[in-house]
């Protein structure tokens, strides 16, 4: 074990991590990365893996509140162009997606404490008028074991191809469905739409545009999550899809063409070219999923910035609360990297 790694250990054992944290931290961006916000109620239909209760989301904000300096979208556009350098141990609260309870749940609390978040939006689901996300209706078929795989993979047509091993499955899974016209995607996917009485509540799984732009009112800025939350580095033409999404944003959003609209990429998957095409695209800053803080000790130099998603098992006690030092952990450890370009 370095010696680093003893002084880290010993700072956590002696109870000095806030001590710790606000030293060796002091220099960094940590941007955390949340997706869905529900109270216990409605928690047992949702992915475990992206989504946190009311309660935990609620303490979760009172750490960050006690342990860094929280900044809004605007904030860091204007480090990046020159302004004012970010404060000491800077987090800025970001969202994925576009779900309806981040107006519904999330942003009531932010409000109450008088935070800014970030949420980025994928703008299909929000302007579609599908009440339920295919996407996560394909997900809820495999987490409940609804379907095989396979028998999801074989159901689209007209498509021979094996799936890929591994971890690319997935991913490789949503684009085959994404290429299909929405009406046929619903044909398939429509008898496995969970029912109102298995998910807490009635309802659409996102934002409308109307509720999206609510978001403003309370002080959560709108950014972009592409056009189809597909792999954008898996698309034959990834350009085609931020183009659309951009549009959207300009047309229901009042983002105007001049001005940059930020972005996280979907799924994390990002390459040199994609990015490349969402700066051209006019999205800017950057958002990857790359669990990093961002090194801040020569300012903004760079335009990709990490982040670190917050999940539920990793941070709560048995009884589901939050347990402080496992956040900790979980934030202040993690390796620094100087934004990229």
């Amino acid at each position: 074990m370095s010696l680093g790694r003893v002084a880290k250990d010993l700072a956590f054992r002696t109870g000095a991590v806030a001590a710790w944290h606000r030293l060796v931290n002091r220099d960094t961006l940590t941007v955390v990365m949340f997706h869905r916000v529900l109270p216990e109620s409605e928690l047992r239909s949702a992915d475990p893996g992206y989504t946190v209760s009311t309660t935990l989301f609620a303490q979760c904000l009172d750490f960050f509140s006690r342990h860094y300096r929280i900044i809004s979208l605007d904030d860091l556009v204007s480090a990046i162009g020159g302004g004012p350098r970010l404060p000491p141990r800077a987090l800025l609260i970001t969202f994925d997606d576009g779900w309806d309870d981040n107006l519904r749940h999330a942003a009531p609390l932010l409000v109450e404490r008088g935070l800014p978040a970030l949420v980025f939006l994928a703008t299909d689901p929000v302007s579609s008028r599908t009440a339920w996300w295919w996407q996560e209706t394909l997900s809820h078929a495999l987490r409940e074991g609804l379907r095989s795989f396979a028998d999801l993979w074989a159901a689209v047509p007209g498509q021979d191809a094996p799936p890929p091993p591994g971890p690319a499955r997935h991913p490789a899974l949503l684009v085959r469905y994404g290429a299909l016209e929405e009406a046929d995607r619903e044909r398939i996917l429509a008898p496995l739409s969970p029912a109102p009485a298995t998910t807490g509540r009635p309802g659409r799984h996102m934002l409308t545009p109307e509720r999206a732009l609510r978001l403003g009112t309370m002080g959560i800025a709108l950014g972009g999550h592409g056009a189809g939350h597909l792999p954008l580095s898996l698309l034959a033409d990834p350009q085609q899809d931020l183009r659309r999404a951009r549009q959207w944003l300009g047309t229901f959003a009042g983002e105007t063409a001049d001005r940059p609209v930020s972005l996280s990429f979907p799924h994390g998957r990002y390459s040199p070219r994609v990015a490349a095409l969402a700066k051209e695209c006019g999205f800017f800053p950057l958002f990857t999923s790359d669990a990093v803080l961002n090194d801040m000790r020569h300012g903004m130099q760079g335009d990709l910035i990490g982040r670190i998603e917050i999940p539920a098992h990793e941070i709560s006690r048995p009884d589901g609360g939050l347990d402080p030092h496992r956040l900790a952990s979980w934030l202040f450890l993690r390796p620094r990297r100087q934004p990229a370009s």
